[in-house]
């Protein structure tokens, strides 16, 4: 089995069409067809139905892409693993965060892992949760960090601290002398800005959102939140809230985003609130590459 051919094939299934495949390979449509043809040749099966104007797997090709996707990794684990016994660890690590995660967790990890292996470089994505799951499933990043619900049909988890949510606010808004803490029930009339998870379209995708928390346990301590605002932007909310539009109330990773701005964070007390659970996540039966592997070690 030619294992070119097989890769142009993998790139013809995850582009959907040749001419975008080819585009992505960098080689002529006509070439590519060709190349396609003679797999199946190869093979004695039909890869594709092509009756419609997207390709679409047949059952052989689909049993052939997932098995395809294994031989690719192994082949490229055994030539990384290879080039570290020879000369240390190199190569890509491709992760994706969500922008408060990304912010705190991941700059110190990576400042570690970098000091013992400086010859490796990164590929940084951000999104939502829902978006991270979804390039980990189009195996364009190998590891993703985001805030749970997660299918644990799909993914495998580390677990990563708790922390809890604060209320952002403007020296302008500041209304207690604690520079650390609020009451929960001192949020009462206050204008609130809150974060709200992206729905998602995926099979994974859970409605769970930091909002529906907030306002659970402010009706929990006898009042209904003044909410002005909800977002799923982050960024949007700490900048609304810099401008003196209302209190927002984060995760306290979210005040890494911006950190030279003159926003005050205080902890949410009586009762504490704590943000949705995060976790470092990947493909479960993904054969992971050994950069990968050595940088989960500084999760565990």
């Amino acid at each position: 089995m030619d294992l070119r051919r097989m890769k142009y094939f993998i790139a013809i299934v995850e582009e959907g069409q040749i001419s975008l495949a080819a585009k992505k390979l960098n080689i002529s449509q006509p070439p590519l067809s060709q190349q396609l043809k003679l797999f199946e040749e190869e093979l004695g099966t039909i890869l594709f139905e092509r009756n419609t104007r997207k390709l679409i797997l047949t059952d052989e090709g689909r049993f052939l892409y997932e098995k395809a996707l294994e031989i690719v990794e192994m082949l490229d684990q055994t030539e990384q693993e290879l080039k570290e016994l020879s000369h240390g660890i190199t190569g890509t690590l491709n992760i994706g965060t969500i922008p408060s995660l990304g912010a705190e967790i991941l700059p110190i990890k990576v400042k570690d892992f970098r000091m013992k292996y400086p010859e490796v470089t990164f590929q940084v994505w951000e999104g939502d949760p829902n978006r991270i799951m979804e390039l980990l499933e189009k195996r364009i990043i190998e590891l993703g960090i985001v805030r749970l619900p997660i299918d644990k049909e799909i993914f495998e988890l580390i677990s990563l601290p708790d922390e809890p949510m604060v209320a952002a606010m403007s020296r302008n808004l500041e209304f207690n002398d604690d520079p650390d803490f609020v009451n929960l029930a001192d949020l009462k009339d206050k204008p609130l800005m809150l974060l709200r998870r992206a729905a998602g379209t995926s099979i994974y995708n859970q409605s769970m959102y930091d909002i529906d928390m907030v306002k659970s346990a402010c009706r929990d301590a006898g009042f209904e939140p003044n909410i002005i605002c909800e977002s799923s932007n982050l960024m949007t909310l700490l900048s609304w809230a810099n401008h003196d539009i209302g209190i927002t109330i984060i995760p306290r990773s979210g005040g890494k985003l911006i950190p030279d701005s003159k926003l005050i964070y205080k902890r949410i007390i009586n009762p504490d609130i704590m943000a949705r659970p995060s976790a470092l996540i990947w493909l479960k039966e993904r054969r992971l590459s050994i950069v990968v592997k050595r940088f989960m070690e500084y999760f565990s």
